[in-house]
């Protein structure tokens, strides 16, 4: 049942169209903690849609669907918005065969938004509420040897509750795009031992050449030993260079050889690990790299990566496709995107209002992109800044803002925590300032951008009136950043005593593509086409754009963000079609337009 999305439908990237129920996301969905024995549960499933506003639920629809693809998806199979009084069933069955001893792990990567579920009829757990997280049930007194049933019952409101959905919506305006719901990442199985890893953190420090590990371990021994190899390279087949052994809970530090490699977008060096625990035993990786903020010879604060200055040249990166919506049709497609913005001569991505697979985040790490990571704000509009209601918020959105920071963590390419952009969800000047503070107290390793455009309470907006938007900069300001948001730009927020200028967003040239649109006679962007229609108009114009932050970067433009990586549904100011099929500028065009930023930045 497509016909609510025909237009999207017809719309379908190259690597869309080689999805089938047999190779949809097959890939270990975790590669910083990889473990051997596990088992995809990707594919068919059976579905029906009910609804849930009365004691006996009528059957509205039903079918089959294609996990891990929402529900309005095309490549779902279903393509179909769900209503905020309807409730998704998903079933399937699964095989097992449980050893004496071993556990069985039950692993959501994302479901939007209330996840019930049920094993042979009997519930898994608490039902999980929040549609960006993986989440994890221990199954094993559930199972049994052979077939099993697993049925979830899914509830997304969107914009009927105080849930952070970023800009999915009811219908496609302006920037706001077709919601997701349900199932939307990779299911799947993994066997451990009865005592086993359940997670672990790594901090590097490159000043004192070591890096320090944290594990956590579930089951019946929660307090056991883990042993830690470090390998010399990024495979685990390289050779071991350090071995410790540690308590679980109790962090331990590894001092690593006096050569060792750092990691930067010019070398992205990774080094693996393993770690054992008992019978268990994990994989993942790491890198020697550290991001912080310094003061350059003109006395202007700039990004620093590995103790010298970084210009953050990037993109913003919103991580949408026509055939899947919030979900990537697959691996390659995710590695088509990062190495476009890297072939180009971009050094940085802002990922916004998305958390992706936790495949993609290790292809920027292997790549060497770096990443301003974005919360997801509760769900936008153009009037989301109804203070009362954002309040209500709060609560909800900083637990959800932990869990996001709790999962990404240990990603190396990360620099930069967003929480709070163009006031979507934000509170007050307290509370705002109270979620800053925590986030550069939770995770000093990394900068904090506060807030990414408009409502900044510390000093940001200079030449706004009210005073909401405006204060005297505080001599301890919450964030180690202020971003403006300029179309088409580009500008400079002025210079401040404490804190980073990031143009947080800029550009937004729009070019319509024929063929290549979610709708053609329905567009959006900054600016108008007048100038931009053709390629020959629209190099002209970001050349402009290019040439013009060369004086700003002399008195203290410290990043730009460009807006943005591809089309958006309606939006059409990207540097690719939706489709991902058509580059609109020559790609050694970008790059010498880049290298001239870059250049610049490093001998001004």
């Amino acid at each position: 049942m497509l016909t609510l999305f025909a237009a999207v439908t017809a719309l379908m990237t190259t690597w869309g169209s080689e999805i089938t129920a047999d190779n949809a996301w097959r890939l270990y969905p975790r590669p910083q903690m990889v473990r051997e024995s596990w088992q995809c549960l990707n594919g068919m499933w059976d579905y029906s849609i009910t609804t849930n506003n009365s004691a006996l639920a009528v059957e509205a629809q039903k079918g089959r669907i294609l996990v891990p693809f929402a529900f309005e998806a095309p490549l779902s199979g279903v393509g179909r918005l769900i209503k905020a009084d309807e409730t998704m069933v998903y079933s399937r069955n699964f095989d097992v065969s449980v050893k004496q001893g071993e556990r069985v792990l039950l692993n959501f990567e994302a479901v939007d938004w209330r996840a019930h579920v049920f094993v042979n009829g009997v519930e898994a757990g608490l039902p999980h509420e929040g549609g960006n997280i993986p989440f994890t049930y221990d199954i094993t007194k559930l199972v049994k040897n052979g077939s099993n049933n697993l049925t979830v019952y899914v509830w997304d409101p969107t914009h009927e509750f105080i849930v952070a959905g970023g800009k999915q919506n009811d219908r496609t305006y302006a920037c706001f795009y077709t919601r997701v719901s349900g199932i939307w990442q990779t299911v799947w199985l993994e066997k451990v031992p009865a005592t086993y890893i359940k997670d672990y953190n790594v901090v590097p420090d490159i000043d004192k050449g070591e890096i320090t590990f944290d594990f956590e371990v579930a089951g019946d021994e929660p307090y056991a030993n883990v042993e830690v190899l470090v390998h010399n390279g990024p495979n685990v087949s390289d050779k071991v260079i350090k071995t410790v052994t540690t308590r679980a809970g109790r962090a331990v530090t590894v001092k690593m050889p006096e050569d060792f490699k750092l990691w930067s977008p010019d070398s992205p060096n990774l080094y693996a690990f393993t770690a054992k625990c008992g019978v268990d035993k994990v994989e993942g990786y790491f890198a020697m790299r550290k991001f912080g903020k310094i003061k350059d010879a003109n006395g202007h604060w700039r990004f620093a990566l590995n103790n010298k200055e970084f210009f953050v040249l990037g993109t913003l990166d919103q991580g949408w496709w026509p055939d899947g919506l919030l979900t990537p049709p697959s691996e390659e497609a995710m590695l088509f995107d990062i190495m476009t913005l890297k072939n180009a001569g971009y050094n940085t991505m802002r990922k916004h209002i998305k958390v992706e697979p936790r495949r993609y985040y290790a292809l920027c790490d292997k790549i060497g992109l770096v990443l301003m990571q974005d919360a997801p704000s509760p769900v936008g509009n153009m009037n989301n800044f109804d203070r009362k209601k954002n309040l209500q918020r709060y609560g909800m959105f900083r637990r959800e803002w932990k869990e996001e920071i709790d999962l990404l963590k240990k990603v190396p390419s990360i620099c930069v925590w967003v929480p709070y952009n163009e006031g979507w969800g934000q509170p007050d000047a307290r509370r705002t300032a109270d979620t800053l503070r925590w986030t550069k107290s939770y995770d000093p390793t990394r900068l904090v951008d506060g807030p990414s455009g408009w409502f900044d309470y510390e000093g940001g907006n200079p030449g706004k009136k009210d005073t909401q938007w405006f204060s005297k900069e505080l001599e301890n300001p919450s964030s180690d950043i202020v971003d403006h948001h300029i179309y088409r730009g580009p500008g400079q927020a002025s210079n401040r005593v404490h804190r980073i200028s990031l143009l947080g967003e800029f550009g937004g040239l729009g070019q319509p593509v024929k063929g290549h649109m979610m709708f053609d006679q329905k567009t959006w962007g900054y600016g108008g086409v007048a100038d931009t229609s053709t390629k020959e108009g629209l190099q002209k114009a970001y050349t402009g754009l290019m040439d013009k932050l060369l004086p700003m970067i002399d008195v203290g433009l410290a990043g730009v963000i460009y807006t943005q990586t591809t089309d958006v549904e309606i939006e059409i100011n990207g540097l690719l079609t939706y489709d991902r099929k058509v580059l609109k500028f020559d790609n050694d065009f970008l790059k010498r337009e880049h290298r001239k930023v870059l250049d610049h930045a490093a001998k001004k």
